[in-house]
């Protein structure tokens, strides 16, 4: 692993474990083996690493989101952004935790840097985007987009955090099969009449 590479994760480590006020740049140096002096070299500052490290998290997470777009149809490409989110959660649950199950204030993400506020918004408004198209094609009823998105993912992400979390003693199968389950829900409650037939 790349020395950026390596100061990231060790510092997404350090903040879910330590949280912001337990973080520095000389914990995470130490924790690479490196001269107190030597992150510098790729980092201008804690800020400056804090804020990248959650860009990281969510380049992988925006990496998994676009594999939706490979899908034929909007309500096909709607479901494959569920499913991917939860893929996402499963495959980096230390990566999710940060971005999703941190709270952002004790991160101060105030101070985050455009970049980094950018990333965050546009995971957001890649799911509007899957709503919007839903709704031009007519499998979902008229509404305000973003309302619908934030309901979408307030749903996708109870169901991540609680596996996440340990709260779901299910084996892979079962929760696989309740993840579908809930992308059917979600698309009936979304679509335009028939919902049995969604």
């Amino acid at each position: 692993m790349a020395t950026r590479e390596r100061l990231l994760a060790t510092a997404r480590d350090l903040l879910l474990e330590q949280g912001i006020a337990g973080f520095s740049m000389r914990k995470v140096a130490a924790a690479c083996d490196l001269s107190a002096t030597a992150i510098y070299r790729h980092f201008d500052g804690k800020d400056a690493l804090v804020s990248a490290a959650i860009q990281e998290g969510f380049r992988v997470f925006d990496s998994y989101l676009m594999d939706a777009l490979e899908e034929a149809t909007p309500l096909e490409r709607m479901r494959k952004a569920g499913q991917r989110y939860f893929d996402f959660a499963v495959t980096h649950p230390r990566d999710y935790a940060l971005i999703f199950m941190t709270p952002w204030e004790d991160l101060g993400l105030h101070k985050l840097d455009e970049e980094a506020r950018r990333e965050g918004s546009g995971s957001f408004q890649f799911l509007v985007d899957r709503v919007t198209e839903c709704q031009a094609a007519g499998d979902f009823a008229p509404g305000d987009p973003r309302e619908r998105a934030a309901c979408v993912w307030a749903s996708v992400h109870g169901l991540a955090s609680l596996l996440l979390n340990g709260q779901l003693e299910r084996d892979a199968e079962e929760v696989n099969q309740l993840r579908e389950r809930q992308l059917d829900l979600i698309l009936a409650a979304l679509a335009v009449g028939r919902p049995s037939e969604r």
